[in-house]
């Protein structure tokens, strides 16, 4: 059993230390030329690029509901993902602050449900000051589109 032990170290040994000299003979410089040209790469990457600023499509929350009523499959290719420039009437707040829901009139049942940025003091300030009833404009990208939900929209500002 001992002479077995010993064989099976002696082995593990041996694979170590061919890991251990591949590693210090292979490319190590080749590495150092690779990481440094990704690092080349990725700051022309951020010089070439400038921001690219959202444009948002201008649309009410009645007109949101009559695509969603009509077909919520064809609403949910249509506007799902887009910027879109959303105006209702404010009808949910919600007390811990994560959103508000606007309708299209006073007797919707669904509407667009408004996520918030709590890391975005403007939009916290905005939840604060608003009250229920009041006409709202929020810019941000639909989420997510359903039939029972109605839609969602990742808020980006609101106006």
């Amino acid at each position: 059993m001992g002479k077995l032990k010993m064989g099976c170290l002696g082995i593990i040994g041996l694979v170590v230390l061919a890991g251990i000299i591949g590693a210090i003979g292979g490319g190590g410089s080749d590495h150092a030329s690779k990481s440094s040209s990704g690092v080349a790469q990725v700051e022309q990457k951020k010089e070439a690029a400038p921001a690219k600023q959202k444009e948002y499509t201008p649309i009410t929350v009645a007109e949101l509901m009559q695509d969603l009523e009509g077909n919520a499959a064809a609403a949910s290719k249509k506007y799902k993902g887009k910027d879109l420039q959303v105006t209702g009437t404010l009808e949910v707040i919600d007390s811990d602050g994560k959103y508000i829901s606007l309708h299209g009139d006073q007797f919707s049942i669904v509407g667009v449900r408004c996520d918030i940025n709590n890391k975005d003091k403007a939009q916290e300030d905005y939840l604060l000051n608003a009250h229920k009833g009041q006409t709202v404009t929020a810019y941000g990208t639909i989420s997510d589109v359903g039939e029972i939900m109605g839609y969602s929209l990742k808020v980006d500002k609101f106006e």
